[in-house]
């Protein structure tokens, strides 16, 4: 067997790298080919390379990191086609489910790319996620003659697939063709034999009856039993052809015998319809988040409503309620995302209210200074989809605040005290080359958490009131810009 497509060199590997590519070899692959997605990878996946005589790779600017795509990557990736290591220009190819580039971008690299394997005879591995109709654009106005390939994980439907057959492709099928909710039985049984290879797309794409694990290289057996269960044929017969077909296409120095006796070194392991059942409503596989975020920081700016509630102490039923709009408020917050759905923010926010100086009588002899308010937040963000471009939020947190009141030209309180704070909102994450990028923009209200008793007799309002406790809020229509960068 023949895992045409396996990114073993992603983080989740690091700590188990070599007894997993051991088990691999252990349980009947013959050979690993690992797409390169973006420049700063290949060392990383050469290395890898270098260590075990039947791991290959290619090399290429996936979809996702077009933007990172300059004269110098393709420079470099011109050169590293002469290391023998080195056997297709990929993974490349467009995505429009996940906007990381956009798409004019997209359809240029490819096309670049595209090119350089014509001119250097190599084969290409192709993504395509809802890019149907362009990718077969592209792959019709490039072929000429010269252009050869496979588009990995292959979820077309007939027409696409007929019409990459036409020019040549090969496809690749992984993991999802064993879920019991898969559509895909007829693209398999229309495909013909010697235009199919395997794949597990590792860490991804996890078959039946691993779902919900870390995927790997050894599980692309799965894959090979379920094309053969499609095409009534035996697994060794699969094994068989897959292998050829991926021998033929990447060029691969391998002697292939495939050993039709013992294969109980890797066993297909049977299920019943009831546990695939249960596998497939209870566990999801493993997916890298599109949006993952570490550590981020940037600037806030809000408009600060400031709401007081007044009721006399002597004669409770005297009530009232005054407010002052639209108070400008800056701050700076440094994000700490320890999961994907959890965002927690620490930040630094002040305002400064003039109004009440200007509805004051003034009082000669006494200060005139504004009301100033430096709030310190630790927050937390529960997000409800962190794997969208725009996901919501709810949160709620704790302030520590520290006020300097003007009670109307009269006297000055210095307090601080612990405040609430809680609100909801929106963010939208937007990858660049040097990070990711997201504007949050939220209401958030912070509650007061103790009363304060005050006097207002140069208010005409509240002359003839006495002692008036104040319980306050504040309400802040607010936007965040953070800066994830790359680590």
């Amino acid at each position: 067997m023949i895992d045409t497509h396996a990114h073993i060199d992603a983080d989740v590997f690091d700590e188990d790298r070599d007894q997993m590519i051991a088990q691999a070899f252990e349980n009947g692959v013959k050979a690993i080919i690992i797409p390169a997605i973006e420049p700063d990878r290949y060392d990383g996946v050469l290395s890898i390379c270098n260590q075990y005589e039947h791991i290959y790779c290619g090399m290429g600017v996936h979809p996702h990191n077009a933007n990172d795509y300059s004269a110098p990557v393709e420079d470099r990736i011109i050169t590293l086609l002469e290391n023998p290591k080195v056997r297709a220009v990929g993974e490349i190819g467009l995505d429009y489910y996940y906007d990381f580039a956009p798409k004019d971008v997209q359809q240029e690299v490819f096309r670049r790319q595209l090119n350089i394997a014509k001119s250097y005879d190599m084969p290409v591995i192709i993504h395509n996620r809802e890019s149907d109709d362009d990718m077969i654009e592209i792959l019709q106005e490039e072929q000429n003659g010269e252009l050869k390939g496979v588009l990995h994980c292959f979820s077309s439907d007939l027409t696409m697939l007929r019409k990459a057959l036409d020019l040549g492709f090969h496809v690749s099928f992984t993991g999802n063709i064993t879920y019991k909710k898969s559509i895909l039985d007829e693209i398999v049984r229309a495909t013909p034999l010697d235009k199919i290879m395997i794949e597990t797309d590792s860490p991804y794409m996890t078959p039946v009856p691993h779902r919900g694990k870390r995927n790997e290289p050894q599980f692309v057996r799965f894959i090979a039993q379920k094309i053969a269960d499609i095409h009534a044929l035996t697994f060794e017969e699969i094994i068989t052809m897959t292998s050829n077909n991926a021998k033929s296409l990447f060029r691969l120095p391998l002697f292939l015998i495939v050993f039709l006796f013992g294969l109980s070194t890797f066993p297909i392991i049977a299920q019943d319809d009831r546990n695939e059942e249960d596998t497939e409503e209870q566990v999801q596989s493993i997916e890298k988040n599109p949006y993952a975020r570490f550590i981020g920081f940037g600037p806030s700016l809000a408009t600060n409503t400031i709401v007081e509630t007044l009721t006399d102490i002597d004669r409770p039923e005297r009530r009232d309620t005054r407010s002052w709009d639209g108070n400008p408020a800056f701050g700076f917050s440094v994000a700490y995302n320890p999961l994907e759905f959890l965002m927690l923010e620490g930040g630094i926010l002040h305002t400064r209210n003039n109004a009440k100086l200007k509805n004051a009588l003034p009082v000669p002899g006494t200060p005139t200074d504004p009301d100033v308010y430096t709030v310190f937040n630790i927050t937390a963000r529960a997000i409800a989809n962190p794997r969208s471009k725009v996901a919501f939020f709810a949160l709620g947190g704790i302030n520590f605040q520290s006020k300097r009141i003007h009670s109307t030209n009269v006297l000055f309180t210095d307090d601080s005290q612990l405040a609430f704070n809680a609100g909801a909102g929106f963010m939208v994450n937007i990858p660049t080359s040097f990070g990711m990028i997201i504007p949050i923009a939220e209401w958030r209200l912070d509650f007061e958490s103790k009363n304060d008793t005050i006097n207002l007799p140069n208010e005409q309002k509240y002359k003839d009131w006495g002692d008036i406790e104040i319980s306050t809020f504040y309400s802040l229509p607010r936007l965040t810009i953070l800066w994830y960068p790359k680590f």
